[in-house]
């Protein structure tokens, strides 16, 4: 039987946006609970924020359970789904992809919040060229098609996610230099699941 699941998180793609990747990818029905961004209108996550479990948001409920913090609701899902590495090494594997691109997005989304524009200049001309050159030789030392094992796994979903949000968000093609990479990105992007939330998902500033 099909879990009941339901994700809460801001209008904002941001944190929830890697779960609702999954989560379109896989086909399953969820209730997608948007609270207005907290510089739209601080009232509803105000009421909410008391009863979460660690004052934040997103939350993943699967069949009555509660998981919090972003990147374990996005691993469990990953599991669930089997794209999470078919062994523990492809496992280690996955997790260390989704944590070199979670450093970038990170170091992004603070220079962002602090509104920090040069800062942001700054990173988008060294930290991120550095970054997709060492995934990009990655990319390569495995085959070339996908992150890691030599099939479709949580890892390359996530890559997709980060250069077509920094696209969004800082209106820079990322992987322009990469081809590799902007292969992979693209070919995911084709997955009709994926295509179709993609284009058919609210638009958001973040």
């Amino acid at each position: 039987k099909m879990p009941n699941v339901k994700l809460t998180y801001f209008d904002l793609r941001a944190r929830a946006e890697p779960c609702r990747l999954l989560l379109a990818y896989a086909g399953t029905k969820y209730e997608d609970e948007r609270l207005a961004a907290p510089w739209d209108n601080m009232a509803p996550w105000a009421a909410l924020k008391p009863n979460t479990p660690w004052g934040q948001v997103p939350l993943l409920a699967w069949d009555g359970e509660i998981i919090a913090q972003s990147m374990a609701c996005a691993r469990f899902l990953a599991r669930e789904f089997n794209l999470a590495g078919r062994t523990s090494m492809e496992m280690a594997q996955v997790d260390e992809i989704i944590d070199v691109i979670q450093d970038l997005l990170n170091a992004w989304y603070s220079l962002y919040h602090a509104k920090d524009t040069a800062g942001q200049q700054k990173f988008l001309e060294t930290n991120i060229p550095t970054g997709m050159a060492q995934l990009e030789k990655k990319l390569e030392s495995r085959g070339g098609q996908f992150m890691v094992g030599n099939a479709f796994s949580w890892a390359d979903l996530h890559l997709f996610f980060y250069v077509t949000d920094m696209k969004l968000m800082a209106n820079k093609a990322v992987d322009a230099n990469f081809p590799k990479i902007k292969n992979l990105v693209e070919r995911v992007g084709s997955i009709p699941n994926v295509k179709a939330w993609v284009e058919s998902r609210p638009a958001s500033v973040l």
